[in-house]
């Protein structure tokens, strides 16, 4: 039954990543972590997803890249992203303190603070786009290196890259492109990272999990582009954002650890 819910998990968050530029990482890291029962293994099974996704993606739309905005913002953010990857593999199982509430112990992780404190931080981003400030193309390698370095810690790089990305009026076409190559440095060079230092014993013996995740992420994606031009997400993103909240909160507080 587990795949079932994977297969359509990772169909729906795809869908919605094509428009909004993020959606995959966010929703599938969370399914992965129940399914490992480790952040950082979680972290590293989506990015195999994501970045075999992006990688189809960017076959799709590949005529529509804004290249003066992708080299700049994906230069930048690979650096970053080795940076971020580094300290998640090294400090992942750091224990800050333990706690009681009625007989039950929880333990607080400096990683998995981390991970749920962005997930909050990057659902209240997309819900309050006024958050981050108006700005022009000098500024794309801070973009880069943000959203590069946090794609790397918790894999969370679309959020930050899309409140950056939706600041130069890109048209929605452009706008998907570009985040494609952009998040495809960034996947480049975490998994590299992740490849070289982790322990991939989990991952190997639950391939066929990955593989289903992997292919319907790919019928997301090809019926995401064909939606491209007909579909509304403001409610989606709105119920995705109070998703976001929820499990980062419960995984800050160490209720799920």
């Amino acid at each position: 039954m587990e795949i079932i819910y994977l297969i359509l998990i990772s169909f729906a968050a795809s869908w919605l990543t094509f428009f909004c530029g993020f959606g995959l990482g966010t929703i599938l890291t969370p399914v992965f972590y129940f399914l490992f029962a480790d952040l950082s293994l979680a972290i590293a099974g989506t990015a195999i997803v994501h970045f075999l996704n992006n990688v189809f993606k960017f076959l799709l739309m590949q005529k529509k890249v804004d290249w003066k905005i992708a080299l700049p913002f994906g230069l930048a953010s690979i650096p970053a992203a080795f940076f971020g990857a580094f300290l998640l593999i090294h400090y992942e199982d750091f224990s800050i303190t333990e706690y009681t509430i009625s007989d039950s112990i929880f333990e607080l992780k400096l990683m998995n603070l981390i991970f749920g404190g962005l997930l909050i931080v990057f659902a209240v981003i997309e819900l309050v786009p006024s958050f981050i400030i108006s700005l022009n193309r000098k500024f794309l390698w801070v973009g880069g290196l943000i959203s590069g370095f946090f794609g790397g810690l918790s894999g969370h790089q679309g959020a930050l890259r899309t409140a950056f990305l939706t600041k130069y009026k890109l048209d929605k076409e452009v706008f998907i492109a570009t985040g494609i190559v952009i998040a495809l440095a960034v996947d480049i060079a975490r998994s590299t990272e992740y490849f070289i230092s982790m322990d991939y014993g989990v991952i190997k013996s639950n391939l066929h999990l990955i593989f289903a995740s992997l292919l319907a992420a790919f019928a997301g994606a090809v019926t995401g582009k064909y939606f491209l031009k007909k579909i509304d997400l403001k409610i989606l993103t709105v119920i995705i954002a109070i998703a976001m909240i929820s499990f980062g909160f419960a995984l800050a507080a160490g209720f799920l650890s």
